[in-house]
């Protein structure tokens, strides 16, 4: 695995590297990759939830809820 050859990026925090898999897809494919933007995202609902632990639901709340739109 290439992180045990490089032992730092195991100390990274899990937000610098999701940017660092986004800079270096950018390197790879010469464009910005939306994963960033999917991963930001994603960061800032977990801070909400960690804000508000109340407002969550449970996967089973989801599925029923989805399941009552069929």
């Amino acid at each position: 695995m290439i992180a045990d050859t490089i032992p730092q990026l195991k100390a990274l925090s899990v937000s610098t590297k999701r940017r660092l898999i986004a800079e270096l897809l950018d390197e790879i494919y010469g464009e910005p990759v939306r994963e960033a933007a999917l991963a930001k995202a994603l960061d800032a609902r977990r801070a909400h939830f960690r804000r508000n632990p109340g407002t969550a639901k449970s996967w089973a709340e989801v599925k029923a809820r989805l399941r009552g739109r069929h």
